[in-house]
């Protein structure tokens, strides 16, 4: 009973981000309810990884669902953009975008997601770069980076809520105020305020690599202690 009870509490969580996601296409980027989480790091993959049998395979099968979805989109709208706009010095983190729809894999989003903290990171550096020079491509990898946060809040959110995570709280509250960094940036960038919108991205990437230290790492020995 205690099985079916979690996994029906997952599905329901799930599902309301599935439609928080969907619904930035024509909403803010912080439309989804503040508190609502998932973790850029290892603790997703840990959570996972400690959690056995159906419960385990459910979450994943959650976060590819949800990573088929807005994510295929997402990418290949940025993979459709001449390479020749990014910056040089993220021409790197394009290639690693690109790298797991080599194969044609069906799980190519997934791989992306793997990237985590880099990738989250990578992709706030870049439109450092890009504000006030390029703000299609800009636009178009804020879109992907606050919807892949999203993809990786949802399925840790989920795992810590599954294992009655005391700590699950204030990891989902920090989690809405990246959220809400995100969102800002996208309203300076509309504006076209892109000193606002730059000094927003820089914020979000120092509180989004204080989070992985912090809570994501505490999180990944917690889970792999329960293990």
């Amino acid at each position: 009973m205690t099985a079916v009870k979690n996994r029906s509490a997952a599905s329901d969580l799930a599902a309301s981000h599935v439609s928080g996601v969907e619904g930035t296409r024509s909403g803010p980027i912080g439309s989804v309810p503040q508190g609502d989480g998932f973790t850029m790091g290892t603790g997703s993959h840990a959570a996972a990884g400690a959690m056995m049998g159906d419960e385990g395979d459910y979450l994943q099968a959650c976060r590819r669902v949800l990573a088929a979805g807005v994510l295929a989109r997402d990418r290949a709208e940025v993979l459709a953009i001449d390479p020749k706009r990014w910056p040089r010095a993220a021409a790197h983190l394009r290639e690693r975008i690109a790298a797991p729809g080599a194969t044609s894999s069906p799980d190519a989003e997934l791989e992306m997601l793997d990237f985590g903290h880099e990738l989250q990171v990578g992709l706030a550096e870049t439109l450092e770069r890009l504000i006030g020079k390029d703000i299609r491509l800009a636009e178009v990898l804020l879109r992907l980076q606050a919807d892949c946060a999203r993809v990786r809040f949802v399925f840790e959110e989920t795992a810590m809520r599954l294992q009655d995570d005391p700590n699950r709280f204030a990891h989902a509250e920090s989690h809405g105020r990246l959220l809400q960094r995100l969102s800002d940036a996208k309203v300076g960038l509309r504006a076209g305020r892109w000193e606002e919108a730059r000094a927003t991205i820089a914020a979000f990437r120092a509180e989004v690599e204080d989070h992985a230290r912090t809570m994501d790492s505490r999180a990944g020995r917690r889970t792999a202690g329960n293990s």
